[in-house]
């Protein structure tokens, strides 16, 4: 998550290139920018010190493998999170082709090396890295789109998706966060600034490629492997097997609208009641949320959001909004599909180029951040009492210098959301009212700052209870979650193990909460 402006929504900026070949748009990293990460020298060949099964490993490669001493490993190795800088891959193979794929879980299976598919390194509970081997396919990272479908490399990050369907005039519904990979996004559901109107991410799914823990490749859709296909729409990245594409069914989009309202912190506890309100009832073509944020300055309180459509029709759906208190900020801004995306990463001055992270692409801007989660999914709207609990909570953390910035944002559902049947995807959240995430941040190798700030963040987990599902959305996974199975999959977690056992009966994709 990036830093930003405490009145804007969390979200994290990436990076897209591109190139237009006959009637299709790819966008994909090419290899000189992406050895980026070896600080402008290129990736050594065979480590001489590696023992045979790595050198075995490199043989029959397109991509690259680094070991630790290799020319870039140190930058490689990082995901987003400085809390998960301590781990030290025995290898991280930078996949080529679906054939570099097949070849590294074969020999992974061989040598009973753990593995863990790699995207864009944005896992909350740092499960895309290992001690063993990470099997990173941010190469495979082509966007195809032809007529209403889009062919998109399970590597490519949300903003190369936005940017190619883009140039086509097309979209799909998805994140906010442009600098996560596509696979781990759509694979957990993938809720967005589209959603109320279009369904997730994993709603607009048509098929996909995947290779199993055999090493076999399957095309999975509506007629091949539909108990794989079901599973992979919000069952979760990490744990069927490495899809290496994803085939999306595509919008038509022009200009849409945004918005960003703030209220007087005197206000939170009228605005909190009229924005849960409001999202029973607002417009499909309208996906918000409400941001209440403690800085060391001062809590804030905002909603932003975007509608499918002219700034005209957005004023007046936001009527009941406008209506509510004194706010002291309304912005209501028309552009077009991909300028909104920018904005809500943060980074519509910048451009896409210097949407991205400073370490891994230069001339990127974004730089990493220390954070924990924790989520909640609400059904029925929140109580004063549960109201002021946040509030307290977001208040303390002013109060405290040792705390600092926080967040709760709550992201309304209902819409297409909720007209898929529970059963119809692996993602069961479909009734909720909104999801609700919990964000803390603190300095990297600040120990005591950490300590206080998960302190901080268990302390209000704990006292929030009372009033919310017990359900919780499996991309902020929270490796503190006891009852996972059903916080992250309720009823649908028995068919979710149905299909583990039939596509990975010997638990070669495992972590700390993978489906088993």
């Amino acid at each position: 998550m990036p830093t930003q402006d405490a009145t804007a929504p969390p979200a994290c900026p990436s990076e897209t290139t591109g190139r237009h070949v006959g009637r299709f748009t790819e966008r994909r990293l090419n290899r000189r920018q992406f050895l980026g990460v070896a600080a402008g020298a290129a990736l050594l060949g065979p480590h001489l010190a590696s023992p045979p099964h790595l050198r075995e490993l490199r043989r029959g490669l397109a991509g690259d493998v680094l070991t630790p001493g290799s020319a870039g490993y140190d930058r490689a190795r990082l995901l987003y999170s400085p809390r998960f800088d301590t781990a030290r891959p025995e290898a991280i193979v930078f996949c080529e082709t679906v054939g570099d794929v097949v070849h590294t879980i074969r020999w992974a299976r061989r040598y009973r090396v753990h593995l863990v598919p790699r995207s864009g390194g944005h896992s909350y509970g740092g499960y895309s890295t290992t001690t063993g081997v990470v099997l990173d396919v941010s190469r495979l990272s082509r966007v195809r789109v032809s007529g209403r479908l889009a062919v998109v490399g399970a590597g490519a990050l949300l903003v190369d998706v936005y940017s190619a369907l883009a140039a086509h005039g097309r979209m799909i519904p998805a994140g906010t966060c442009p600098s996560v990979g596509i696979a781990g996004l759509t694979l957990g559901g993938g809720h967005g600034y589209a959603s109320r109107k279009l369904g997730l991410a994993c709603d607009a799914l048509t098929g996909l490629t995947i290779v199993t823990a055999s090493g076999e490749v399957l095309h999975c859709d509506a007629r091949r492997h539909t108990d794989l296909f079901w599973a992979c729409r919000g069952g979760g990245g990490g744990n069927f097997g490495v899809v290496t594409s994803f085939t999306f069914r595509t919008t038509p989009v022009g200009g849409v609208a945004t918005y960003v309202l703030e209220w007087p912190w005197a206000q939170v506890r009228e605005v909190v009641a009229a924005w849960q309100s409001f999202a029973q009832h607002a417009p499909d073509e309208l996906s918000f949320d409400l941001n209440l944020t403690a800085t060391e300055v001062r809590p804030h309180v905002t909603s932003a959001g975007q509608y499918l459509g002219s700034p005209a029709e957005l004023r007046r759906a936001l009527a009941p909004l406008l209506a509510v208190g004194t706010p002291t900020r309304v912005e209501i801004t028309g552009r077009t599909f991909l300028e909104a995306a920018l904005h809500f990463a943060g980074c519509d001055r910048e451009g896409v180029d210097r949407c991205r992270r400073a370490d891994k692409f230069p001339p990127g801007t974004v730089q990493r951040e220390t954070w924990k989660a924790k989520s909640d999914y609400v059904k029925r709207p929140l109580p004063r009492a549960a109201v002021d609990v946040m509030v307290r909570a977001l208040e303390a953390r002013v109060a405290d210098a040792a705390l600092g910035r926080g967040t709760i944002l709550l992201d309304a559902y209902g819409g297409a959301i909720a007209r898929v049947p529970k059963a119809a995807t692996a993602f069961v959240h479909r009734d909720a009212l909104c999801s609700a995430q919990y964000l803390a941040y603190w300095p990297a190798g600040d120990a005591a700052r950490a300590a206080a700030n998960l302190a901080w963040m268990r302390d209000f987990y704990a006292s929030l209870r009372p009033y919310v599902s017990g359900e919780a959305y499996v991309n902020y996974i929270d490796p503190e979650l006891r009852d996972w199975r059903h916080a992250y999959y309720g009823s649908n977690y028995a068919r979710l193990r149905r299909v583990k056992h039939r596509y990975d009966p010997k638990d070669f994709f495992h972590f700390g909460q993978s489906v088993r």
